[in-house]
């Protein structure tokens, strides 16, 4: 598996999803995976996210991971980048799954991955319901402040 450089910057929506786009944008889609990955289980609405997106298969399969950029933790640009990484996987026919990784690995995989990682990572997916990800969430405080 050939794993690139994260594309975007940390904690920069707008700028991590138009790299993403720039990437993607003429790629052989048949057979792609997309799987978000957070390191917060049970609440979507502070959760982060990164992205990865695998094209081909077997010995030519690519794995395309974004920095952590997406969703409410980076306020509304955050939530608006990943419904539009969503939104352009489903026009693509490609279901989005979801992986979630404690804060050190979730930290440590997307700085320097390497191919046994994100085979873990792609085999503990499950499958998410796109409207998760679409539908705007009510911004409430958490139980915890």
């Amino acid at each position: 598996m050939n794993i690139a450089d994260p594309l975007g910057v940390p904690a920069a929506p707008l700028e991590t999803w138009q790299a993403m786009q720039a990437r993607l944008n003429d790629a052989d889609l048949t057979g792609a995976r997309l799987i978000l990955i957070t390191d917060r289980q049970g609440e979507r609405p502070w959760a982060g996210y990164a992205a990865l997106v695998t094209l081909g298969r077997g010995a030519a399969e690519e794995a395309i991971l974004s920095a952590p950029a997406f969703g409410p933790r980076y306020g509304a640009a955050g939530a608006a980048a990943l419904a539009e990484l969503v939104r352009w996987a489903d026009s693509a026919g490609i279901r989005p799954t979801e992986t979630i990784l404690g804060s050190g690995d979730f930290q440590r995989v997307l700085a320097e991955p390497d191919a046994g990682e994100v085979a873990a990572l792609i085999a503990a997916t499950n499958p998410a319901d796109p409207a998760i990800y679409t539908t705007p969430q009510p911004a409430t405080e958490p139980e915890w402040v």
